[in-house]
């Protein structure tokens, strides 16, 4: 069964460079050359996952992974980009994206991290629901309960609580969290982690200063405490 990939990107290399080498993997890719065809595209056909050039002309890529996620498009996005700052990256995966890559491409990365996106998906697909202490976790409405109170919570903060609650107790590295909910394989200077987690805490816990849930493990990371 093949499974369909969108590329948004107005570069006919990178189509024809995808097209020879993602076919191999039986999936059926679909092309746009233009943020807004893009974007209809993908809300029509609702590909498995979006490849999306960020300095689109007109309807950028930012603005494009913005209004799909608006709109409910809850599938995988990588980025593509010629020259992108940390500052950049951070604003891209905060709205919504999982990974990105810069350019000249190397295909065979992109690739396997088309690969990982597309079964990662499929892994949290099978487990939808996910409880811990008061908290309630809807992966496919996107949803968060608090002791009976829905919690409005930006895209990354729920990746970052559904990556946590999957495996409450367990001490995550920062690392392990840039990975895992921000697609980073690279680790420079970040607070990434640090100021989500207090994003998070502002919104669980009675004392955000004196945390409960959301444990910090000095030198090495965090966990959710199901402990309580």
């Amino acid at each position: 069964m093949s499974t369909k990939l969108l590329v948004i990107d107005d570069d006919e290399t990178i189509h024809v460079q995808l097209q020879n080498s993602l076919l191999k993997n039986s999936h059926e890719l679909l092309f746009a050359k233009t943020g807004k065809e893009g974007l209809e595209i993908a809300l029509k056909e609702n590909p498995a996952l979006v490849i999306l050039e960020a300095s689109l002309a007109e309807l950028d890529g930012f603005s494009v992974c913005k209004l799909l996620r608006a709109e409910g498009y809850k599938n995988p996005i990588i980025f593509l980009t010629n020259k992108i700052s940390e500052i950049d990256a951070v604003i891209g995966l905060e709205l919504g994206a999982q990974d990105y890559m810069r350019k000249p491409l190397q295909i065979k990365e992109l690739q396997a991290r088309i690969e990982v996106q597309l079964k990662k998906s499929q892994s949290e697909l099978t487990n939808k629901k996910i409880t811990v202490q008061d908290l309630e976790i809807d992966l496919e409405r996107r949803r968060v309960k608090h002791k009976g109170s829905v919690k409005e919570l930006t895209h990354k903060e729920f990746q970052l609580l559904y990556a946590l609650a999957q495996c409450p107790n367990k001490v995550f590295s920062r690392n392990e969290l840039l990975n895992n909910v921000w697609g980073w394989s690279q680790f420079g200077q970040t607070r990434t982690v640090d100021i989500h987690i207090g994003y998070l805490r502002k919104k669980f816990e009675e004392n955000p200063r004196k945390p409960k849930l959301f444990q910090t493990i000095r030198g090495i990371g965090y966990t959710l405490n199901s402990e309580l």
